[in-house]
């Protein structure tokens, strides 16, 4: 498919779900699905998750919240899909559009040499499965048998360690701390540097002291050294955000996802309050 009839067959599913929202049953009581949307809506989540795996590059987070909105808003005692469920899949949907629409590269950048093949491609999505599951990881390290003790995430060296070690899953080489070139006075250090798809992962944890303005200034000015990496192709910024320090990520995301800045960015804060 080419990019304009992406386009267009996800603009025809956010419009037919805006009109399956205007159908709800609104009682004192209740809001309920018309009976006739409920297979529709299955459908359309299907079709929209098919095809943003077949079709749209780097689009793991996109179809991991669209289907935890979906299977989220079927848990109910009649198992139809709630009011709030098909307004989240409409607004995720509507994240999709903005993101190719922003983006023109965004399919180009597939037939370039970092994602030339099959092989690049898997790792790169395993990347962004690492980064959109390492919240579950955090929580689940801390249930242990007889209360052993375990990696508790504290700082973003926690982070990192095992970030570095989640990494190795599906990378033979990854290289901590690669020196980059200085910027506006100062050298700096990457995180990960992949050399298997040309990529770096810039890891960060939010604490006291440093919300959402900071991170904001601080990726800013990695972008702009990371350009001068010269194995640096693409660059992957995750803040780890478990306290929820960060009120308005979606802004900071969609501010940095451009593609003016030479590389390819993509900035993911995690988790999402919700």
């Amino acid at each position: 498919m080419t990019p304009d009839a992406i386009l267009t067959a996800l603009k025809a599913y956010e419009v037919e779900l805006s009109a399956i929202l205007s159908r709800f049953h609104r009682s004192r009581d209740s809001i309920s699905m018309a009976s006739d949307d409920v297979y529709r809506t299955r459908q359309i989540t299907t079709e929209v998750l098919d095809l943003l795996r077949d079709h749209v590059p780097g689009s793991a987070q996109h179809i991991a919240l669209i289907s935890n909105a979906y299977n989220q808003g079927v848990s109910n005692y009649i198992g139809t899909p709630s009011y709030a469920c098909v307004q989240e899949i409409r607004a995720d949907i509507g994240a999709v559009i903005t993101r190719i629409e922003r983006n023109p590269s965004l399919f180009a950048e597939v037939l370039s040499p970092v994602g030339a093949g099959p092989d690049q491609r898997k790792l790169l999505e395993a990347v962004d499965q690492l980064v959109l599951r390492f919240h579950a990881v955090v929580v689940q390290l801390r249930s242990r048998r007889e209360e052993r003790p375990t990696l508790d995430v504290n700082d973003e060296y926690d982070v990192q360690d095992l970030m570095h070690a989640l990494l190795r899953l599906y990378f033979d080489d990854v290289r901590p701390e690669e020196w980059v070139p200085s910027y506006a006075g100062s050298a700096s250090r990457t995180d990960f540097l992949l050399p298997a798809v040309d990529t770096v992962i810039e890891v960060k944890k939010t604490r006291q002291g440093l919300n959402a303005k900071a991170i904001g200034e601080q990726l800013i000015i990695d972008i702009a050294r990371y350009k001068q990496h010269p194995q640096c192709r693409r660059l992957i910024c995750f803040v780890y955000d478990s306290e929820g320090r960060v009120t308005n990520p979606a802004g900071i995301e969609s501010d940095l996802n451009r593609t003016d800045h030479g590389i390819e960015v993509r900035v993911s804060i995690l988790p999402k309050a919700t």
